[in-house]
C-alpha cells in the first residue's frame, strides 16, 4: 500500500529550488513589507523637511456693531481692521540642518532595513540548509527503522521455529520499537520546521515541502561596508545632523509681517517684525544633549568596527577548524559506515558476534551521519556569518561547499 501511495505523495509535494524559495519568501514576507513602508515614510519626511514653512494670513475686523459710536460712520465705512501676511525667516541655518536631518533619517531607515533583510535572509538560508540535511537524515533513519523491522520479523519467525533464543527476538523487537519512536520524534520535529518554512514561503503550513540546493555555485563579491557597520555610521550621521539642527535653533528666527490696515476711515500699509527673546531658554541644554548623543553614536561606530573585526576573525578561525575536520570525511567515509554495519551483522549471523555489537554498529552509523550533518550545518552558519561580517550579499550560493567567491 505504501508503495502505491508514494507516487501520490511525490506529486503533492511542493518542490522548489533554493533560489526560487528565497525569492518567493522575500516577496511575501511581512518584515520586507514593513521595511519598505518605513523607508517610504522616512523618504516622505525627508521631502517635507526640505520645504520652507507656510506663510500665515491674518484677517481682523473691529468695531462690529459699534461703527457709529467709534468712527461716526455706519456699515463697512465705519469698520476698522487689518489684513496681514507673515512668515518665518530662519537665520541660523535651520532649513539646511532640517534637510540634512531628513536625509540622515532616510539613511538610517535604509540601513536598518538592510540589516533586517540580511538577518531575515540568513535565517531563511539556514532553515533551508537544515531542511535539506534534515530530510537526508530522515531518509537514513527510515531505512534504519525498516531494516530493524525486517530483522525483528525474521528473528521472530526463527524463534517460533526454535532456531533462535526467545531472548534475541525480544531484544530485536525492543530495539525496533525504540528506533521507531526516535524516528517519529525526528519526523515530528522536521514537520514542525517545514511548517514554519512553508509559511515563510507563503504556503499553507501543512504543505509537503522539498527544497533542493541551488545549481549555481558563484557567490557575489562583497559590495562594501557590512550592514551593521553601515547602520552605526548612518546613526552617527543622523546624530551629527541633529547637533546642527539644535545649534541652528539657538539663533532667533525673524518673523516679518506686511499688511493693510484701516482705522478711523483711513487705510494704510502695515509693516512689522517679530522675533523670539531667549529669556527663559537659549537652547544650550538641547545642544549639549545633541552633542552627547553624537558622542555616543561615534562610540557605537567604534564598537561596531570592533565587533565586525572580532566576528570576521572568529568565523575564519571556525572555518579553519571545520575544514581540518572535513578532511576526515573522505570519499570512502560513507562506504566505511555501511561496511562496519555489514561486518557486524555478518559476525552476528555467523555466531561470532552479539546483538549488542550489531546494534552498537547501527547506532554508531546513525550517530556518525548526524555528526556529519551537524558539521555541514555549522559550515553553512559560519559562511553566512562571515559573509554578513565582510559585507557580502547572502545568497543561496553560500549553501554549497567550495563555491567560487565564497568568503574564506
Amino acid at each position: 500500500m505504501l508503495v502505491l501511495l508514494l507516487p501520490m505523495l511525490w506529486q503533492d509535494t511542493t518542490r522548489l529550488d533554493a533560489g526560487a524559495a528565497l525569492a518567493r519568501a522575500l516577496e511575501r514576507a511581512p518584515v520586507v513589507a514593513a521595511v519598505d513602508a518605513r523607508t517610504r515614510a522616512a523618504d516622505a519626511l525627508r521631502r517635507d523637511a526640505a520645504r520652507l514653512r507656510n506663510p500665515q494670513l491674518g484677517v481682523a475686523a473691529e468695531n462690529l456693531g459699534m461703527q457709529r459710536q467709534v468712527t461716526g460712520k455706519d456699515g463697512l465705512a465705519g469698520t476698522e481692521g487689518q489684513i496681514t501676511l507673515q512668515t518665518v525667516l530662519p537665520l541660523g541655518g535651520d532649513l539646511g540642518a532640517a534637510r540634512r536631518t531628513g536625509a540622515a533619517h532616510l539613511a538610517v531607515a535604509q540601513s536598518d532595513g538592510a540589516a533586517t533583510l540580511a538577518g531575515f535572509s540568513g535565517q531563511l538560508l539556514a532553515a533551508m540548509a537544515a531542511h535539506d540535511m534534515g530530510h537526508d537524515l530522515l531518509a537514513e533513519a527510515m531505512a534504519e527503522s525498516a531494516a530493524l523491522d525486517r530483522l525483528a520479523t525474521s528473528l521472530t519467525a526463527r524463534v517460533a521455529d526454535g532456531r533462535s533464543p526467545a531472548g534475541e527476538g525480544a531484544r530485536v523487537r525492543t530495539e525496533a520499537v525504540m528506533v521507531a519512536s526516535q524516528l517519529a520524534r525526528r519526523r515530528a520535529d522536521l514537520a514542525a520546521a517545514d511548517a514554519q518554512l512553508a509559511v515563510a514561503l507563503g504556503l499553507a503550513p501543512e504543505t509537503p515541502l522539498r527544497i533542493s540546493m541551488p545549481a549555481s555555485c558563484i557567490a557575489p563579491s562583497p559590495n562594501g561596508m557590512a550592514v551593521d557597520a553601515q547602520r552605526a555610521a548612518a546613526r552617527r550621521t543622523l546624530a551629527e545632523a541633529l547637533v546642527d539642527q539644535a545649534a541652528a535653533r539657538r539663533v532667533p528666527d525673524l518673523i516679518p509681517q506686511v499688511g493693510f490696515r484701516r482705522t478711523a476711515g483711513f487705510s494704510g500699509v502695515l509693516v512689522g517684525l517679530a522675533f523670539d527673546l531667549p529669556l527663559f531658554s537659549s537652547g544650550s541644554a538641547s545642544l549639549a544633549s545633541a552633542r552627547a548623543e553624537a558622542d555616543a553614536a561615534k562610540a557605537e561606530v567604534a564598537l561596531a568596527e570592533q565587533e565586525s573585526t572580532a566576528a570576521i576573525a572568529s568565523a575564519r578561525r571556525t572555518m579553519q577548524e571545520l575544514d581540518a575536520a572535513g578532511v576526515r570525511y573522505a570519499a570512502g567515509w560513507e562506504a566505511d559506515l555501511a561496511q562496519a554495519v555489514t561486518a557486524a551483522e555478518a559476525r552476528w549471523r555467523e555466531g561470532q558476534g552479539t546483538l549488542a555489537e550489531l546494534f552498537d554498529a547501527r547506532r554508531a552509523r546513525l550517530a556518525a551521519l548526524e555528526e556529519h550533518a551537524t558539521w555541514r550545518g555549522r559550515r553553512v552558519a559560519t559562511r553566512l556569518a562571515l559573509a554578513r561580517a565582510v559585507g557580502q550579499p547572502l545568497t543561496t550560493a553560500l549553501l554549497l561547499e567550495d563555491c567560487p567567491g565564497a568568503p574564506r
